[in-house]
């Protein structure tokens, strides 16, 4: 279990959910699915990922709230939150960057989008 890097992924869709799991975990990351805003803040709470994809549209809480909360709690803060949307206009980047996030992704994503924020965003604890 050492050296796993823990990631976050909370969409509404469930295909989404099972894809990018199956991605990440593949490439040796643990990763936790939320299927809600609410169950993102109780897992983002209980499991301390380090990184956080957030859809932007969820049906009970938005993930512009869920970053906001992350943003704004002292134990979370640093939490790397990458919001994942399907509109890339100016209005929802804007809502992303108010809301703390660190970076963002537009649907559909690639494979090589998903990694490129990884590595942004996470060090990889072993050699490669």
């Amino acid at each position: 279990m050492e050296g796993k890097q823990k990631i976050l992924i909370a969409d509404d869709m469930e295909t989404f959910l099972k894809l990018e799991k199956m991605l990440l975990e593949h490439s040796g990351y643990e990763v936790i699915m939320a299927k809600s805003g609410t169950e993102a803040l109780k897992k983002i709470q209980t499991e301390k990922p380090s990184l956080v994809f957030l859809d932007m549209v969820m049906p009970d809480i938005t993930g512009d709230t869920v970053c906001r909360f992350v943003k704004t709690n002292k134990s979370l803060q640093s939490t790397p939150v990458i919001m994942v949307t399907t509109r890339s206009d100016p209005e929802s980047v804007s809502r992303c960057k108010d809301a703390g996030c660190d970076d963002f992704l537009t649907k559909p994503i690639t494979k090589k989008d998903l990694f490129e924020k990884i590595n942004k965003f996470l060090k990889r604890s072993s050699n490669e």
